[in-house]
């Protein structure tokens, strides 16, 4: 499907944040959903998290999903206006787990936001062979996410990064590895989860590119 992804960059005030995005969407049909994905208090028990391989890490994220064609490219010059100094990209988007978010309220756990670029040694089609293909599976068997979009930046788009993930996480998992990896009391499957993981990222991720924040989430449509 498509989708969209406004990075902010400045500070993100959650009430400012809703009253633009709701503004700015209302003539989108009812089958779009958006949601809005902040750094704030309730976030920072997994600042620990956080990676900043390519800085600055993002405060704030409006994902747009189930977008028409035409509609992702008219919001995205709008997105843009709307939050100058953001970046926001054009996206082929693949829900791979539905976190079922709650409309209005905040979903439960973290958002882990990570963006990336491909290896350099990769042309585009075996980088989505790669991450869409193979290492999908791999992600979802040796971590506990609830909820998992894929989101591919479009080729056309200049954005300093070629892939966005959005994987939520129970709340315990911000500060259990154990949790994060789905291996609650088994020490054995946590490195073996770990290992497996890393290895599957190192196939299509440049490492020294990877942004990592975890965000609170509020779906707002």
């Amino acid at each position: 499907m498509q989708g969209l992804r406004c990075l902010i960059f400045n500070d993100a005030n959650l009430d400012t944040l809703k009253e633009r995005v709701v503004g700015a969407v209302k003539t989108l049909p009812d089958s779009v959903s958006v949601r809005v994905l902040i750094s704030d208090s309730d976030s920072t028990i997994a600042a620990g998290l956080s990676q900043e391989g390519a800085p600055p890490l993002p405060s704030a994220c409006i994902s747009i999903d189930n977008m028409s064609e035409a509609d992702n490219l008219g919001y995205g010059t709008l997105l843009s206006a709307l939050f100058p100094g953001s970046v926001v990209a054009r996206c082929e988007t693949r829900e791979i787990l539905n976190p079922n978010s709650p409309l209005g309220k905040r979903t439960p756990g973290t958002v882990q936001l990570c963006t990336f670029k491909k290896r350099a040694d990769l042309d585009r089609a075996s980088f989505i062979q790669r991450w869409l293909g193979d290492h999908t599976e791999v992600a979802v068997e040796t971590q506990s996410p609830f909820g998992y979009y894929q989101n591919l930046v479009c080729a056309d788009c200049e954005v300093p990064f070629d892939a966005i993930v959005e994987e939520h996480f129970p709340i315990e998992a911000a500060t259990s590895p154990e949790v994060f990896f789905d291996a609650p009391s088994d020490t054995k499957k946590l490195q073996e989860n770990v290992a497996r993981m890393m290895a599957s990222c190192e196939r299509f991720i440049q490492r020294d590119t990877i942004n990592v924040i975890h965000m609170s989430e509020y779906k707002i449509r």
